[in-house]
């Protein structure tokens, strides 16, 4: 009987803080945020609830989704250039990141911070970022270890919300792109992934969310 209090405190992703209190700098100065995700479900999805999260409480945000054949997967240099030209002052991966450490040298060297958020297992050293949120990264105490992309930037848009007062029914508020993006990406459903389930397969049932609507 999975319940919403099972879910674990999104502080035991490791580099959490770092991640919360820059992104709720840039809320306040009106920097631009970049959201950098990935064109499957999870990517797209974890997008699409960090964007809405984050424009909720007022923040500038810009949502990236690279085209699978002419940008290819990942943060790229084509992610590179489109956050330049955004004027961002932020970039944050969803789904992604893991591995790009020469695209992340490059934005950091051309003063802009990368918050990576993903949940695919490192195969090397982990890029020179901001943060790094992966719950599989060496040293990362969250206890689930089976979350996909989307689990995790529901971790930080909530943990963000929190950190600046907003509502937090607003990211409970779109389990139903949790769920969906979970059972896509073929996550383990057990743990935290089992609660998504069932709280965003229920709300998926009735979801107000266009998209959804027009794809159910």
């Amino acid at each position: 009987r999975p319940r919403l209090e099972q879910l674990h405190h999104p502080a035991s992703l490791l580099g959490l803080d770092r991640a919360v209190e820059r992104l709720a700098r840039a809320v306040r100065a009106g920097e631009t945020i970049f959201v950098h995700g990935d064109y499957d479900v999870d990517g797209i999805c974890s997008t699409t609830l960090l964007t809405r999260a984050i424009r909720a409480f007022g923040g500038r945000v810009v949502p990236f989704i690279p085209h699978r054949v002419s940008d290819g997967y990942d943060l790229t240099m084509a992610g590179v250039r489109a956050a330049v030209a955004a004027g961002a002052r932020v970039v944050v991966t969803c789904d992604c990141g893991t591995s790009a450490v020469t695209p992340v040298a490059t934005l950091q060297s051309e003063g802009i911070d990368v918050i990576i958020s993903d949940h695919h297992l490192p195969g090397g050293d982990l890029p020179n970022a901001f943060a790094v949120l992966n719950p599989k990264r060496p040293g990362c105490e969250s206890e689930d270890k089976d979350l996909a992309a989307v689990g995790v930037a529901f971790k930080l848009a909530m943990a963000v919300t929190r950190a600046l007062g907003g509502n937090e029914n607003t990211v409970f508020g779109m389990l139903d792109l949790v769920a969906l993006a979970t059972i896509a990406d073929i996550a383990p459903l057990r743990g935290e992934n089992r609660v998504f389930a069932r709280y965003g397969l229920k709300m998926l049932a009735e979801t107000k969310n266009l998209g959804l609507r027009a794809l159910i």
